[in-house]
């Protein structure tokens, strides 16, 4: 009797004894940098590679991008400084080979160790592959799709333009509803 008792003061001791409060983390990792351009599925048919994104305050110290090639080539690669937030950069390549996807990485790096801030890829394919003539595909909305509101988003792919502009026409039923003419200021030869 008297050992249950004290089993049981002694279950009711600890229950009553603090759990000491969790540490709370001194510093938090608020780096961020996005890759905004090329589009995921891009097809550069370039010389030159154009990457562009956004950043936060601490970045301004830069960063480094780089291009990688599907056989863990790096083919080119650069150093960035973010203007307010906003940085671009052009990355010149000397790639022949056949049509390969590219991986483009933002990452930083002391030396030691890096961090990968981003990633996006895109399709790097030599000039001379290139369709001739112009062509483009919508990618959204798909046949058959509902939308509604004063704007419905449209999303494609265009090539070979030497205007710098499309003209996108909405219809139906056969009467023209809208026509919107829109500026295209992406130098990757427009694909």
């Amino acid at each position: 009797m008297r050992l249950a008792f004290f089993a049981v003061i002694l279950a009711i001791a600890s229950a009553c004894t603090p759990t000491p409060p969790a540490v709370a983390p001194t510093s938090q990792f608020d780096t961020f940098v996005t890759i905004d351009l090329p589009r995921i599925g891009t097809i550069i048919y370039a010389d030159t590679i154009y990457v562009a994104g956004t950043s936060n305050a601490s970045m301004e110290d830069g960063f480094l991008i780089q291009v990688i090639t599907a056989n863990s080539d790096v083919i080119a690669d650069g150093s960035v400084q973010p203007t307010d937030g906003h940085w671009d950069v052009q990355l010149p390549h000397s790639y022949t080979g056949d049509p390969t996807e590219i991986t483009i990485v933002a990452s930083l790096s002391d030396g030691q160790t890096s961090a990968e801030l981003d990633l996006a890829s895109a399709v790097l394919s030599p000039e001379v592959n290139r369709p001739d003539g112009i062509y483009g595909l919508i990618l959204q909305p798909t046949n058959g799709d509902t939308g509604g509101g004063e704007q419905i988003p449209v999303f494609g792919v265009v090539s070979g333009l030497s205007t710098g502009e499309i003209v996108i026409t909405l219809t139906m039923g056969g009467d023209e509803i809208s026509l919107a003419t829109l500026a295209i200021d992406y130098p990757n030869s427009l694909d």
